[in-house]
């Protein structure tokens, strides 16, 4: 299964956030899951992390063209993954394919980018995971509301909410076949 990891991706970062990325990205790799993420750095970065030194995969899904450009013009690490795919889309085009190259995703904090994540992901009726008190959009209840507003018979309930990372990617496995 691949999960993708999709957060915020620029400070400041909150310390218990980071830890609890890692342990995503552990709890991913533990699983035998590859881990995706949109090659930036943050919270995604650090579950990137995770899941590479715990011996799991790890993808970058690159809005670069080449690593040049990857490195030079995003400003994007080019450590701790497996493996790197440069999608030329840009910000926020290479979400599209990081979320439906994906069977699910989980959300840390994130702002308008990892927003984007969460419809596109929600409009493909995939499983959804959310770090509850992560910052950002997980704390200000509009994932909820979003759910409500557009629920299309029994999508809201494919979202798992969970503090704590190993009940979080437990939780989401659930809904992946």
């Amino acid at each position: 299964m691949q999960i993708a990891v999709c957060g915020a991706s620029l400070p400041p970062f909150d310390r218990e956030t980071v830890k609890k990325a890692y342990e995503i990205g552990k709890e991913i790799a533990s699983n035998h899951h590859i881990l995706r993420f949109g090659g930036c750095w943050g919270y995604p970065y650090e579950a990137a992390k995770g899941s590479f030194e715990n011996k799991g995969k790890a993808i970058a899904i690159s809005p670069a063209k080449s690593k040049d450009e990857h490195i030079t013009q995003y400003k994007f690490p080019h450590d701790n993954f497996t493996d790197i795919e440069y999608t030329g889309l840009g910000i926020p085009g290479r979400n599209i394919p990081l979320v439906t190259g994906s069977d699910a995703i989980i959300i840390i904090s994130g702002q308008i980018g990892t927003l984007n994540e969460f419809t596109i992901a929600f409009h493909l009726k995939k499983p959804i995971g959310v770090l509850e008190g992560s910052g950002g959009i997980t704390n200000s209840g509009i994932i909820e509301k979003i759910a409500e507003i557009c629920n299309r018979v029994g999508e809201k309930d494919k979202i798992v909410y969970s503090e704590e990372p190993r009940e979080l990617v437990k939780n989401l496995r659930g809904f992946i076949k």
